[in-house]
């Protein structure tokens, strides 16, 4: 079984991540992740996505998150550098609210986190949806 295969399986499962990955695999970015992922941040240290991404700021990864504020080009982000940028034991909280292995939210977040950003700030402003 391959990691499309995988990821699939795992989203027909449902519950936030079930929901979450179909819009992610569906093609799009759903009207529903964004609040999905601000819902998966409440209750955490940085609340919702502009917390989030001050948090990436503050870890010395503004560059990274400045590009998915803007026109151009998203630099990417790696899952090493998630980890290190936000705490192992909120990334688990975030994780289970997701119904997701703490070990793979940091993958999935390198992998949609910055062309969600690019998505949700077409004027160059974070449009923070509200919570599910």
């Amino acid at each position: 079984m391959g990691l499309f295969d995988s990821l699939g399986a795992l989203g027909q499962g449902g519950g936030l991540f079930g929901g979450l990955l179909n819009s992610v695999l569906s093609g799009g970015l759903g009207q529903n992740l964004p609040a999905m992922l601000n819902s998966a941040l409440a209750g955490t240290p940085y609340g919702n996505l502009d917390g989030l991404l001050e948090q990436l700021k503050s870890a010395g990864l503004g560059e990274q998150v400045t590009s998915w504020l803007s026109n151009g080009e998203n630099l990417p982000i790696s899952a090493a550098d998630l980890t290190n940028a936000l705490d192992m034991p909120v990334l688990a909280e975030m994780a289970g609210r997701l119904g997701l292995p703490a070990d793979m939210l940091p993958n999935l977040m390198a992998q949609y986190l910055p062309g969600l950003i690019d998505k949700l700030s077409p004027n160059g402003a974070l449009e923070t949806p509200p919570s599910v």
